[in-house]
């Protein structure tokens, strides 16, 4: 009889990427894996990757009122699934952090059903945090993690889809230079305003040289484009959203981006000279912590989100343009963050706990 995993994740790609990842993994060993996740993973329900995709509504917490609807919610929903378990029990349960985990660890505690903790980031996460303390290990994505208890901690690095392994050390000659500006909800505003000024202060033979793929919302992508259309630069994409990351990642000489700790590792997992912008409102400053030791480590640059300014950017592009070289010995010392076995270290962790259960 296969073994029964139910992974449990919020919907963002930051928390199911590693889950979905795992899961092909877990799958190709022969285990059967359920989602647990919110309306934004739905999109899961019809994908191989597992054999159930089971969908939580929890309201969001605004406000105290909206704090406690949300924890009576969660509550109700931890009820509802301990029951589910209690009829068809998990061997474990692998909680990937977010609010959705929360009554899916909660329910684990209360038929004593072993729990797995994954954190994506450099900081324990909130929930993370809390239901750790239940929890038989907890894999860290990246090997140093504020509020992580050492005892329980097992560097795991972080799973990465198949097809940003697929481009792993892939490079396309060009005589131009290729810059990558994204940053999801929470950076495309900010680098459409920005990332613009800065490439029009470039000396006009510099900006022939840079091919742009940018995410920029709709809303203002007219601004944004108006700006490059008085430049050089030739402007391969601009649009809100790139179903084609791994492509676009490994097209890549140059990338602007946020430090979320899925973007951050599969940089690394590529390969590529980057200059990360840290979300300034993320919950314990954690991207800044996600990229600190690679900037430490002279493997990418970082401008603070309180500093950013055309001039600072386009003084960090200028040099990464000129120099060949120095975007080689980025790209080089970031692929040394990676773990490209992450999810057989993961899987192997797992298998490992399930023994000694």
């Amino acid at each position: 009889m296969s073994t029964y995993i139910v992974l449990s994740t919020g919907g963002t790609g930051g928390h199911v990427y590693p889950a979905l990842s795992l899961a092909a993994e877990l799958k190709k060993q022969g285990f059967i894996t359920e989602l647990v996740t919110d309306m934004r993973g739905a999109i899961y329900q019809e994908s191989d990757y597992f054999d159930h995709v089971a969908v939580l509504n929890l309201p969001k917490a605004v406000g105290v009122l909206g704090k406690i609807r949300q924890a009576l919610y969660i509550l109700l929903s931890a009820m509802e699934l301990a029951f589910k378990f209690t009829s068809n029990r998990p061997s474990m349960v692998i909680g990937f952090g977010g609010y959705t985990s929360a009554p899916v660890i909660i329910a684990a505690i209360l038929l004593r059903i072993p729990i797995i903790i994954h954190e994506q980031n450099a900081v324990l996460g909130r929930v993370n945090r809390l239901m750790g303390k239940f929890a038989r290990k907890i894999a860290l994505g990246m090997p140093v993690t504020r509020y992580a208890k050492a005892a329980k901690s097992v560097f795991v690095g972080n799973p990465v889809r198949q097809a940003i392994l697929d481009v792993q050390g892939k490079t396309w000659p060009s005589e131009k230079i290729r810059l990558f500006v994204f940053g999801g909800s929470q950076g495309a505003d900010l680098f459409g305003r920005v990332v613009p000024q800065a490439i029009a202060l470039l000396p006009p033979a510099m900006q022939e040289k840079l091919i742009i793929v940018h995410q920029v919302r709709d809303e203002i992508r007219d601004s944004t484009l108006a700006v490059y259309d008085q430049t050089k630069i030739h402007l391969e994409a601009l649009q809100p959203f790139f179903s084609d990351m791994p492509k676009r990642l490994s097209e890549a000489d140059l990338i602007v981006g946020r430090a979320g700790a899925m973007t951050v590792t599969e940089i690394s997992v590529v390969g590529r000279a980057a200059i990360f912008i840290p979300l300034k409102i993320a919950m314990d400053n954690h991207q800044y912590w996600n990229v600190k030791p690679m900037v430490d480590a002279g493997a990418a640059e970082m401008i603070l989100e309180t500093d950013l300014t055309p001039q600072l950017l386009v003084d960090k592009l200028m040099v990464l343009i000129e120099s060949i070289e120095l975007r080689q010995t980025l790209a080089t010392k970031i692929s040394q963050f990676c773990v490209p076995d992450s999810v057989e270290k993961f899987a192997d962790l797992i298998k490992n706990e399930l023994k000694d259960i």
